[in-house]
């Protein structure tokens, strides 16, 4: 038996989406959408008086990380699909895991946009992680599941068979796994 979540429905998913993406347009009075005096911002924040639980969230952020192209081949700045990731546990380790590595040894080796889209899945999935005990899933638990839709720009291959596909899947999940952490040590 599969609990209702109000976000479930993929015409919601994309209404809350559009909402939230209106609220983010600067000097906005009106929706296109309505002709009521409703600012795109207090429309979202009305919306999410109807979110039930922060399943409801992790379902909109299943979703958008599930349509998202990053803007390169790989993750970070390096062509390599993992040297990013390397370099920052190499330079982390060498320096005995400082509390300021996340900002010191990784921001300066993540491009713009992806660095502000790691930060903000990080902030989400902190906000996740302090319920975990009504969502039933941990922040760890919740890293390793989004690693492979925000980490990687090819996510299977043709030639992929379930052990390789699995391996991707586990090393990215390790890897955010690690980012969040660092993140909040």
């Amino acid at each position: 038996m599969h609990p209702h979540w109000y976000s479930a429905s993929p015409d919601v998913q994309r209404k809350l989406i559009s909402r939230y993406l209106l609220s983010l347009t600067p000097n906005s009075t009106r929706t296109t959408s309505s002709p009521s005096s409703v600012t795109p911002i207090s429309a979202f924040e009305s919306e999410l008086d109807y979110i039930r639980s922060p399943n409801d969230i992790a379902a909109v952020l299943r979703w958008g990380l599930r349509h998202l192209r990053l803007d390169a081949d790989a993750f970070g700045k390096d062509s390599a699909e993992w040297e990013w990731y390397t370099a920052f546990a190499e330079a982390e380790r060498a320096s005995d895991y400082p509390p300021q590595a996340f900002t010191q040894k990784l921001v300066p080796n993540l491009p713009e946009a992806h660095r502000e889209l790691l930060s903000a899945t990080l902030d989400i999935v902190s906000s996740l992680a302090a319920h975990s005990e009504s969502i039933g899933s941990s922040g760890s638990k919740i890293t390793k599941l989004l690693g492979l839709w925000l980490l990687t720009a090819h996510r299977h291959e043709e030639s992929d068979d379930w052990n390789v596909f699995y391996d991707r899947w586990e090393r990215a999940g390790r890897i955010m796994e690690h980012l969040f952490l660092a993140r909040i040590r």
